[in-house]
């Protein structure tokens, strides 16, 4: 079965259908289970020709096509359904999914516009576009788009205001998002999905006693809802909290059903209220637990895989080519690039050179790897762009920094997947800096088995895995600090820079030709949103809390060890 088989997706009325056309279907469907695709195929087309009910014989046509990966005669099936149909939108939503499951993604644009090109008032329509663009992070139309949808009757308001919010949180406009989310609960105060979102937007810009609120309220609603307890979970500050929580998160475990996905959130929320009250054998039950789910939802890791792409990289981009520049050099654009493995301090240096009044912190933006995308689907090998690539992509990297960010003297891209692209950075703007965070092995690793990653870090749920890519990472490392200038990168050490602030501190502004500022110092009481796991760590005060914090768990570290 094809893996795009559940496209279409449309319930059909079979009462209505003559049996002899549901035989001829059914007869079709028996030929290509038997792998006579042709034969099934010749029936159908057939019967389409010799009948006037014509919208269940397509269904069939095209559903067989998908199953056999045949998407231009599927597509073709479509079209004449949205032609022949009195109610064709769903098929026109099909047509959209089909071709952008097939990275078709203007194509699939087009049927969405097309469709409310023809009937403009239609808030179905004007919806499905306003999701597709918004896919494509054309965020101003998309928005225009949902208001539309509304203003034209769309039947629910608050999910598409929702959406409305989670662009204005994508593009850092934090305030529209509060107000479009306390619109929806003023109409709908329980609602849950606005509830969360509101109370997670709390949570990033350390509004912790609104975010507790919220996620109370939530579990006053729905005792049980797991990702409410989690997230209580991440913000809880003291033993007599967390033992609070292992109690109420341990009783629902027992009274309810939860999904995978569900049961490893709060598996992780109980290895971390566990390290709090210092129960470390517990907390590391727990760990284990939620990353065995995490496996089972993963693909495996290939540690040769990732040695090659390591190895194609060194070898690809030597000093040489690092060095040349294939961009005019007198650009004085010069983009402050954070890299290192997760957990090894990058969300803290970025807290930290935030707080300065000449830098502003763009986050995990992913607008390079999108721009490289286009010429390169698969970015991590996007080692042969030539010249008139780099342009585009360096123009559509400004250009979106320009759109969402307040023309600062420097800023900060923290994208974890710039480290595999440094090479490229470089050749695109000359003037660029990089700075390698840096932290000692055991407590790195063990830092991210304690995290609930996206599922496509796969190397981070498995001790053994994540030494591996670990290794793999300090081999990159040193090919950048082979092949870069002295001046173009600084190498932070977690451990020094957290043990001698203030000294490391200066050092740090030096190199990026920083003044002092003492704000660098109250990094902590920022109130910028943040959104990776580091995100109540980095409200605190320079600490040392962290190293060595793997010796409370040595006993289940032998994979991590040499």
């Amino acid at each position: 079965m094809s893996k795009f088989s559940h496209l279409l997706d449309v319930s059909t009325d079979m009462t209505s259908i003559p049996d002899f056309i549901i035989d001829k279907i059914n007869r079709a469907y028996q030929l290509h289970a038997l792998e006579q695709h042709a034969e099934a195929m010749d029936l159908l087309n057939n019967t389409l020709a010799t009948t006037s009910i014509k919208e269940p014989v397509l269904r069939a046509i095209v559903q067989l096509n998908i199953e056999a990966d045949n998407f231009e005669p599927a597509i073709a099936g479509l079209e004449q359904l949205v032609l022949i149909t009195s109610s064709p939108i769903v098929y026109v939503k099909n047509l959209y999914s089909l071709c952008y499951s097939c990275g078709q993604k203007d194509r699939a644009i087009r049927y969405l516009r097309s469709y409310v090109s023809d009937k403009p008032s239609d808030p179905q329509g004007l919806y499905n576009l306003a999701d597709g663009i918004r896919r494509e992070r054309h965020f101003e139309e998309a928005l225009e788009q949902y208001r539309a949808a509304i203003e034209c009757g769309f039947s629910d308001i608050s999910l598409a205001k929702l959406k409305m919010a989670d662009i204005q949180q994508q593009i850092n406009r934090e305030n529209e998002a509060i107000v479009i989310l306390e619109e929806i609960l003023n109409e709908e105060p329980t609602y849950l999905p606005a509830l969360f979102n509101l109370a997670s937007l709390y949570d990033e810009i350390a509004d912790k006693q609104h975010a507790c609120e919220l996620y109370q309220k939530i579990l006053a609603i729905q005792p049980d809802h797991a990702l409410a307890m989690s997230r209580l979970a991440t913000m809880s500050g003291n033993a007599i909290e967390s033992e609070r929580l292992i109690l109420k998160i341990k009783s629902a475990l027992s009274e309810n059903e939860y999904t995978p996905e569900e049961l490893e959130s709060l598996y992780f929320a109980l290895g971390k209220l566990n390290d709090d009250c210092k129960k470390y054998e517990q907390a590391a039950q727990y760990y284990v637990l939620g990353n065995e789910l995490q496996i089972e939802k993963s693909l495996p890791y290939n540690p040769l895989e990732q040695e090659k792409l390591t190895q194609d990289i060194c070898r690809t981009f030597d000093s040489q080519l690092v060095k040349s520049k294939d961009i005019d050099s007198g650009d004085a654009f010069s983009p402050i690039f954070i890299c290192g493995m997760f957990r090894s301090g990058s969300t803290l240096v970025e807290q930290i050179l935030s707080a300065h009044p000449e830098v502003e912190s763009a986050g995990e933006i992913d607008f390079l790897k999108k721009a490289i995308e286009k010429f390169c689907p698969n970015f991590q090998k996007s080692i042969n762009l030539n010249e008139e690539s780099l342009i585009s992509i360096s123009q559509e990297y400004k250009s979106n920094v320009a759109r969402y960010l307040s023309n600062p003297r420097f800023f900060t891209d923290k994208n974890p997947v710039n480290f595999t692209l440094v090479a490229i950075i470089k050749r695109m703007f000359p003037h660029a800096k990089f700075i390698f965070t840096q932290r000692e092995r055991l407590d790195n690793c063990l830092s991210v088995y304690f995290q609930q990653l996206d599922n496509s870090l796969n190397y981070a749920s498995n001790l053994v895995d994540l030494k591996h890519y670990y290794n793999e990472q300090m081999k990159l490392l040193n090919h950048w600090q082979s092949v870069l200038s002295n001046d173009d990168y600084l190498i932070l050490n977690y451990e020094s820079f957290v043990s001698n602030f203030d000294t490391e501190l200066m050092n740090l502004l030096k190199f990026l030709d920083l003044q002092w500022s003492d704000s660098c110092l109250a990094f902590h009481e920022q109130k910028k949103r943040i959104k990776t796991a580091s995100i109540w760590q980095v409200r605190q005060p320079m600490n040392t809390n962290s190293l060595l914090r793997w010796k409370n768990y040595e006993p289940y570290l032998k994979d991590l060890n040499d």
